[in-house]
């Protein structure tokens, strides 16, 4: 699609150019506007152009530009440089040096004892302890602003860095002067370098991109350029012109092309989702990146209140982050910032070798509460603003059934509750019940309500109440304070509701155990007297018995006894006076025992 419209803009150039007038920038500091096909060729600009909505320059030849001028191009118009040379006047280079840079020297000048003098861009401390080898001779702990020695400019020679500076310094030029008492000036872009790093502290001046830029076989010095929009760079050289900025949503081409020094670590920045093609070019190498991905920022949006977040392999250094999501009601707080720092932020880019890279980041979101951990894992998103969603259990309440229609007051009525989890991930949840809009006293609070994926089963449930009426139960899920914001993702929080139970007092099935429990216990304990009794008759019958049995022996023995004696003496008696007598009775005999 980009390609497309690439091809049509160059197709319609050919067009545009039919009615071209020719002119020139501005020298004076005036502003101009294009508004239709101009072409310039060479001429120095001191001011600002415009190309407005449909307006077309075409710029080709060498040209000086004045120190912040700017040129402008509004959406719909289109600059052409072709073949053209634009150099900034006060572009002032910079070879940033570090340890095994090398800067080599070949003027092939017959002076074997001329005077060279190195210019730094700062005033190097003694504890950078720079030290200097030139022509295999080391000058160690140099400092200054700038550091002069004889050279021999017959043959080609080194120059060594050593250091031990932490903040980055350069050389910006270096001057020799020799025996034909000329002086020679070598700019920092100009060196045959290894190991260094080329940089502009600033901006000569300066291209605001709202339309199209196409360059075709151009060189750019010094400039500060910004693609709000569509640039294309074929067979150029960009030169202390980096980084180019590449606005979100636009593309960038750089086609067999040059860029050499930047401002910054990196040539080219592509800004959030803005395209690139990087096609057999060359950056400026060293520690300056050809090119990356910068993030605006690095909000990463979950579906959670309260979280924990564990991030690994984040941004250009792989930076771990630990923190946490603690969010208010307002849900657009339910996000982490993983973008802390620029570095945290570069998500994709091509290394000074030409190398690519991408960010292999991963993050971690958990859920801690009563119910289980709740876990999301994914690959941290290369995005501004994402979302990643903790998984949760998908928790349903089915049904409740009492046992019964009707339920004595105050007694143990029992329901059946029905729960199901439909989710990926098991959980132990919180259970309760509710009569009237109040917490009834159940057992509900105790149950084993856990349930694993895909599992459905009863829970027994006791329900007391104690009040006379037809009254329902309502059984729905008891959140965490952590879980309670994201209540309506797990569960109904309608929960489910019982069948009517008519809860009565009835007096008379209270009275009638009483009376039989009286009648049991009057039974039992008359039977415990008449066994007691006749187990006692018993030992007396036995106790009697056997004192009958003893007297009866002892009796017999005194019945013969006395049977004896009382024969003795009835004999006696008989014997003594027997007198019998009629019926009236008067004696008839009288006999006297002798």
């Amino acid at each position: 699609m980009r390609t497309a419209s690439l091809l049509t803009i160059l197709m319609m150039i050919p067009i545009l150019f039919a009615s071209t007038t020719l002119a020139s920038p501005p020298t004076n500091g005036s502003t101009i506007l294009v508004s239709d096909s101009q072409t310039w060729e060479g001429g120095n600009l001191n001011g600002d152009v415009v190309i407005a909505d449909g307006g077309v320059l075409t710029w080709t030849g060498e040209s000086q530009i004045s120190t912040d001028s700017t040129i402008t191009i509004q959406e719909g118009g289109i600059l052409n440089l072709n073949n053209a040379v634009l150099t900034g006047q006060a572009s002032v280079s910079t070879l940033l040096i570090f340890d095994t840079t090398n800067v080599a020297i070949n003027e092939s000048i017959a002076d074997t004892t001329a005077t060279m003098t190195i210019y730094f861009d700062i005033n190097v401390p003694q504890e950078a302890y720079l030290n200097l080898t030139i022509d295999e001779i080391t000058t160690n702990e140099i400092t200054g602003t700038s550091f002069e020695t004889t050279v021999d400019l017959t043959d080609e020679f080194l120059i060594g860095v050593d250091h031990y500076y932490p903040l980055p310094f350069g050389i910006t030029h270096i001057e020799i002067f020799h025996s034909n008492a000329e002086l020679l000036t070598i700019s920092a872009e100009d060196f045959s370098q290894r190991n260094g790093s080329l940089s502009w502290n600033q901006p000569s001046f300066h291209i605001l991109n709202y339309g199209t830029v196409l360059l075709d076989g151009s060189t750019l010095m010094g400039a500060n350029i910004s693609c709000e929009h569509l640039c294309h760079f074929n067979d150029s050289t960009l030169i202390g012109s980096g980084p180019i900025h590449v606005a979100d949503g636009t593309h960038i081409g750089v086609n067999n092309s040059v860029i050499l020094g930047s401002r910054t670590d990196e040539d080219i920045i592509v800004h959030d989702q803005a395209t690139i093609d990087y096609e057999e070019s060359t950056g400026t190498g060293g520690y300056t990146d050809a090119w990356i991905r910068l993030l605006s920022k690095r909000e990463i949006h979950v579906n959670a209140k309260v979280a924990t977040v564990v991030a690994t392999g984040i941004g250009y250094n792989g930076n771990t982050i630990n923190t946490i999501i603690n969010g208010d009601t307002d849900q657009s707080t339910w996000f982490v910032d993983i973008g802390t720092s620029e570095s945290k932020r570069i998500v994709e880019w091509v290394d000074g070798t030409g190398t690519y890279h991408q960010e292999t980041g991963t993050i971690k979101i958990t859920v801690e509460s009563n119910w289980g951990n709740f876990i999301a894992d994914a690959v941290a998103p290369k995005t501004a603003t994402s979302n990643v969603d903790v998984t949760y259990p998908s928790l349903s309440i089915d049904k409740i059934v009492p046992d019964a229609v009707t339920a004595d007051t105050g007694k143990t009525h029992y329901v059946m509750v029905t729960i199901s989890n439909t989710g990926t991930i098991p959980a132990n949840p919180n259970v309760r019940c509710y009569t009237n809009g109040e917490e009834a006293d159940t057992t509900a609070n105790t149950g084993n309500w856990e349930v694993a994926p895909g599992e459905s089963k009863d829970v027994p449930v006791s329900w007391w109440h104690y009040t006379d009426e037809a009254t329902t139960l309502n059984c729905k899920f008891l959140y965490p304070d952590v879980l309670e914001a994201v209540s309506d993702l797990i569960a109904d929080e309608a929960g489910q509701t019982s069948s009517e139970v008519s809860w009565t007092t009835a007096e008379e099935v209270e009275e009638l155990p009483i009376v039989l429990y009286g009648i049991i216990i009057a039974i039992v304990v008359g039977l415990g007297v008449f066994v007691a009794l006749g187990s006692r008759r018993l030992q007396k019958k036995e106790y009697i018995e056997s004192e009958e049995e003893h007297d009866e022996e002892d009796d017999e023995e005194s019945v013969d006894e006395d049977s004896t004696d009382s024969s003795e003496e009835f004999e006696e008696e008989e014997l003594e006076d027997h007198t019998w007598t009629d019926a009236d009775g008067n004696p008839i005999v009288s006999v006297k025992e002798e």
